[in-house]
């Protein structure tokens, strides 16, 4: 019995005339299936017409109306990645998980697969090399956010019949890495707190502690968004731009241009979209902030030397305050204090659902992964209960 070809990728049948008959598909056009279909009176000639049409029939089709010319044939790794990001990633995902696909199609994926190699030629043996050499100098996790890229380019070149089958997609899906977080104690927490009230950029990093905010939702908050509780609906997002200056988004994507390329965006999500409460000590230096503050033409809370803070310089400069608050041997990042303050909200007890709506989570999971494990304090009150319950 003879082997049974891939799906999609073509037929060889005996017609009533005895002829061997090719029928293979082409990419659709109009959203109308197309097929090339020729006779032989030989066998092999008929399998090798066919074998050659799976190589040159990338060049037509969707490939064609993007740009590419038969001389490009056969379609290269380059070649593809490049249409993908341009025609089927930024214009449906959000602008900073684009350029995340971008840089990893750009860092990894094309220099571990050849940029030059034709797609048709990549093997299951090639994913593999692939993920071996970035993760000689990278971590799990990034080992396997560049499994999940490629395969989902592969992906559409398989729907879009450029290829037959994902060679992605026979390869185990990497490991994550158990990330290793440097979360502050509870203790330290309150050092920290009672530091940064003497600090003139104290409140700022306070925020972080006492509302669990990202780092783009602090920096982006506006004063008219700042009361008893603040509004946290939009955040600060350094974003690639056109020619034209808008952002290289999706046509529904939601921002409002502050400065240069910084951006005041939609958070990703609706659960993103909050009200969190401010509480003693943050409430009153909030007050007093707003009243002795310079104004500023974006009518920001927080700025730098009268200009909106960056992101990732927000990261930097909270390494400086780590080294004066915490030690040179500690390493928490900036956004291991969004973790401190799911500790703090599980420490007093506050019900899941609550922590949920106030950190932006939308799981119950996605809580709990936040919450540092073994936490003693909790563990030990939670066995105290039991033990006066028995007693």
């Amino acid at each position: 019995m003879g082997t049974r070809r891939v799906k999609g990728s073509g037929s060889i049948y005996r017609d009533q005339r005895g002829y061997w008959t090719v029928a293979a598909p082409l990419p659709r056009r109009d959203g109308k299936r197309k097929r090339a279909v020729r006779r032989f009176r030989d066998l092999g000639a008929a399998q090798a017409y066919l074998r050659d049409l799976e190589r040159s029939r990338t060049a037509t089709g969707a490939l064609a109306m993007a740009g590419f010319t038969p001389d490009s044939c056969p379609t290269t790794v380059g070649d593809w990645f490049e249409y993908w990001l341009t025609e089927c990633v930024y214009p449906q995902l959000r602008p900073r998980t684009a350029d995340g696909y971008r840089s990893a199609v750009r860092t990894h994926i094309l220099p571990g697969l050849n940029a030059a190699r034709p797609l048709h030629a990549i093997r299951a043996s090639d994913i593999r090399h692939m993920q071996h050499q970035v993760g000689i100098r990278r971590s799990a996790t990034t080992v396997r956010n560049v499994h999940v890229v490629a395969a989902r380019a592969f992906d559409a070149a398989v729907r879009e019949e450029v290829i037959t089958r994902n060679p992605v997609r026979l390869v185990e899906q990497p490991r994550p890495a158990r990330p290793h977080l440097d979360v502050p104690t509870t203790a330290e927490v309150k050092h920290l707190l009672d530091a940064l009230t003497r600090r003139p950029d104290g409140l700022r990093w306070m925020t972080y502690i006492l509302t669990g905010a990202r780092r783009g939702e602090v920096v982006g908050l506006e004063i008219d968004r700042v009361g008893t509780h603040i509004d946290i609906s939009w955040q600060l997002q350094t974003l690639r731009r056109e020619k034209s200056g808008r952002p290289i988004a999706p046509p529904d994507f939601e921002y409002r241009h502050l400065y240069g390329g910084l951006f005041l965006t939609r958070p990703k999500s609706k659960a993103g979209w909050r009200v969190v409460p401010l509480i003693r000590p943050i409430l009153g230096m909030m007050e007093q902030h707003l009243a002795a503050m310079d104004p500023n033409p974006w009518g920001l809370v927080f700025t730098r030397h009268g200009r909106p803070i960056d992101p990732n310089l927000e990261s930097r400069l909270w390494k400086s305050v780590r080294r004066d608050l915490l030690g040179t041997d500690r390493h928490v990042r900036l956004h291991d204090l969004r973790h401190a303050a799911v500790d703090l909200l599980y420490d007093a007890d506050v019900p899941e659902d609550l922590i949920m709506e106030l950190v932006g989570h939308s799981t119950r999971a996605m809580s709990r992964s936040y919450k540092s494990p073994a936490h003693r304090e909790r563990l030990s009150r939670a066995m105290a209960n039991v033990d006066a319950f028995l007693s």
